[in-house]
């Protein structure tokens, strides 16, 4: 049982160490909540969830060797980079013209078009994600199944699915609370400023796979 709890640890932490880093992710959590509410956070991470699924299936598939690729990497960098410099291009647009309502009705809280989309737009357009799977999540994952079999597994991707509803669930709560706080150019100005990281993060992402 004792085994359990440490790959449960184990899992949590390292997922948690890859959630809590600004990235992409983080970025369009705290963009959307500004605009969707707290609600937007866990749609985010279904769509980021769904990504991960198409990793561990590759994986169990012996197709891993593809997620350490050169090649694959250089692919990575460079369309997701385009993709965040877009994300942020459009996020940019958005800015300008968002209006705040403070008390949005069910149906603006609670719309999905677009967050899981966000979410798997997110992680795929992030090469330290894939860069993580390869040197944290994989080894993880094989030592909790190597230990305890599919109930290793399961362990490993509960530690996991809890870290990152947890840490992102939480910062679209608090993001969506706070802008009760904000004045409108303050919300507009957040906007532009993650739209601005996000841009930063596809220039960042294509010059290092250059160099």
């Amino acid at each position: 049982m004792l085994e359990f709890f440490v790959l449960l640890f184990l899992s949590l932490v390292a997922a948690l160490y890859g959630a809590v880093v600004p990235g992409p992710i983080f970025v369009v959590t705290v963009s959307e909540s500004l605009k969707r509410g707290g609600i937007a956070g866990f749609l985010i991470v279904a769509g980021h969830f769904m990504v991960e699924a198409v990793i561990i299936i590759v994986i169990f598939l012996g197709l891993d060797v593809a997620l350490k690729s050169a090649s694959v990497r250089i692919i990575i960098g460079y369309v997701g980079g385009a993709t965040l410099i877009l994300m942020g291009s459009y996020l940019v647009k958005t800015s300008r013209s968002f209006q705040v309502d403070i008390k949005p009705s069910a149906k603006t809280r609670f719309v999905s078009h677009g967050l899981v989309i966000s979410g798997i737009l997110g992680s795929c357009s992030n090469p330290h994600f894939f860069l993580w799977w390869v040197t944290t999540g994989m080894p993880i994952m094989y030592t909790s199944i190597s230990v305890a079999g599919i109930f290793g597994f399961i362990t490993f991707f509960v530690g996991h699915a809890v870290a990152d509803l947890g840490w992102f669930g939480f910062v679209s709560y608090s993001v969506n609370k706070g802008k009760k706080f904000l004045s409108l150019s303050a919300i507009r100005y957040l906007l532009l400023g993650s739209a601005i990281f996000l841009i930063s993060f596809g220039i960042f992402f294509i010059c290092s796979t250059l160099m």
